[in-house]
């Protein structure tokens, strides 16, 4: 059952070699085709895996009993047991993105530039929390230890799994393995999270399903918004506690 957690790590290993041996085969047909169908061939590659977590998450919702037979024998560390572990899970959710950013420190280029890629990433944490959130409140699914009904999906899983994706977009074009890295510290965030009895299975599977669409659609939009833009133009968020709003900046 252990391979359930590890659905996420492996459908993007085997997508990500596959699309890097593709390009190096038809790097030339790409270039042929167009911009067009590329970007239309990107949407469709970048949603086939969180579109397949989603759906092993409605299948495992969907079959009886199905969540707690998987519960049953993935739960080993129950937070309100006195032999409880802490496996820093808290912490470990946002190590992707604290490595994509320590890894250009260290002189690695990242595809965006620092304030691209902050703002990136924020608007990514915040969409995907903003869907988060309101699912919860939506499904009211209890949560395996009966604490509160606000088990679907998980959030932990969904921001680790956008700071994965926000690793893998700025840096996995140098190694497939930085990517795996990051995918590999999200799933664990997953496990940890079922192993102490605070998600089902299927939470954390739409959690990483949220985590990486909303941050492919950030991409997505972003990209495409900006390049409506001068290159002399500079646009940012602002959020603190006296206001919220867009900076822009043109320099003549």
């Amino acid at each position: 059952m252990k391979l359930v957690l590890l659905m996420p790590f492996l459908l993007f290993l085997v997508t990500k070699l596959i699309a890097q041996s593709d390009s190096i085969q038809n790097v030339d047909t790409i270039q042929e085709k167009g911009a067009s169908t590329v970007l239309k061939s990107k949407y469709l590659k970048e949603s086939i895996i969180p579109i397949g977590l989603a759906t092993a998450s409605l299948v495992i919702t969907a079959v009886p009993n199905l969540k707690q037979n998987l519960q049953s024998k993935l739960m080993w560390n129950n937070q309100k047991s006195s032999n409880y572990i802490n496996l820093g899970e808290d912490y470990m959710r946002y190590a992707p993105s604290v490595a994509a950013y320590a890894l250009s420190a260290c002189g690695l280029k990242s595809k965006h530039k620092f304030i691209d890629r902050s703002v990136i990433l924020a608007l990514a944490y915040i969409s995907s929390d903003f869907v988060v959130y309101n699912t919860k409140n939506i499904v009211q699914e209890p949560r395996p230890d009966k604490s509160e009904n606000t088990s679907m999906p998980s959030q932990h899983t969904a921001m680790a799994f956008v700071a994965a994706t926000f690793l893998d977009h700025e840096l996995g074009y140098i190694s497939p393995w930085i990517s795996v890295s990051g995918y590999l510290a999200a799933s664990y965030v997953g496990y940890a999270r079922i192993a102490r009895n605070a998600h089902w299975t299927n939470d954390v599977l739409m959690g990483s399903a949220v985590g990486i669409i909303m941050t492919n659609a950030t991409y997505w939009a972003y990209d495409g918004v900006i390049k409506l833009f001068p290159k002399n133009v500079t646009i940012s968020p602002i959020v603190n506690p006296q206001q919220t709003g867009m900076y822009v900046c043109y320099k003549f």
